[in-house]
């Protein structure tokens, strides 16, 4: 499998409704206020490139794990918002922490991630707020279409770690996936080289499918696995 990265730029329409549905069907995702896709990506400041597949989750079909149970129980006393996105100084001061706390690469700045201020945002996106009292513990971003979600960014103060506040995040897109009638929650990429990103598969492995570029195809991620996903990067 070769990497082959590609760039599509918004039009005045933007990537919204069924245009966002069908760009995250051919494994597609949003970079700053591009959609791109790649097979490979960077994931420490040496440099080192890793393989990567698209996952999506089927929203209907899953039936959450004990393990989510177990982390809806413990984060239910923290308060939850769902509002249209914004950055401001609050959610730079807290994406400072973490990201001082995670040991991979990622942007300076939170607003630098999402997207520049100076350009019009092309994505209908949402973000999750979740407090302890009134302190601000962790935030999540997302885009919707008229069918699909695509969680963008999640982050969290590293002194809250034992409450999974990321999964606990993951869950929440969810609900909001459920509550719209979405039909695919995009959660990002899974690496054949790496466990770094095996929490996608969390609340349900068998509702989660895997995307295969030579084929254009989305197959069961349980029924395929990394074992195989490895054999398809060397085929």
């Amino acid at each position: 499998m070769t990497n082959e990265n590609e760039y599509i730029f918004p039009d005045e329409f933007g990537f919204k409704d069924k245009v966002l549905d069908d760009y995250l069907a051919k494994g597609y995702y949003r970079m700053q206020h591009l959609m791109f896709t790649t097979n490979e990506t960077l994931l420490d400041y040496e440099g080192q490139s890793y393989p990567v597949f698209w996952l999506r989750t089927l929203v209907k079909h899953l039936k959450e794990s004990s393990a989510a149970s177990t982390i809806r129980k413990k984060c239910s006393l923290f308060s939850v918002v769902l509002k249209p996105a914004n950055v401001t100084p609050e959610h730079e001061a807290l994406y400072a922490v973490y990201r001082n706390h995670v040991n991979f690469s990622t942007s300076e700045f939170c607003r630098d991630y999402l997207h520049h201020s100076i350009v019009e945002n092309p994505f209908d996106s949402w973000m999750i707020e979740i407090r302890d009292g009134t302190t601000l513990i962790a935030v999540g971003y997302f885009d919707s279409g008229k069918k699909t979600i695509a969680g963008i960014l999640n982050f969290y103060h590293p002194d809250y770690k034992n409450y999974s506040l990321g999964k606990f995040l993951v869950l929440t897109k969810i609900d909001f996936a459920v509550e719209n009638q979405m039909q695919f929650y995009y959660t990002g990429y899974i690496s054949t080289a790496t466990t770094k990103f095996d929490y996608k598969l969390f609340p349900d492995e068998k509702a989660v499918e895997v995307y295969l570029p030579r084929e254009d195809k989305w197959l069961p991620f349980y029924f395929l696995g990394k074992e195989m996903l490895e054999e398809y990067i060397i085929g």
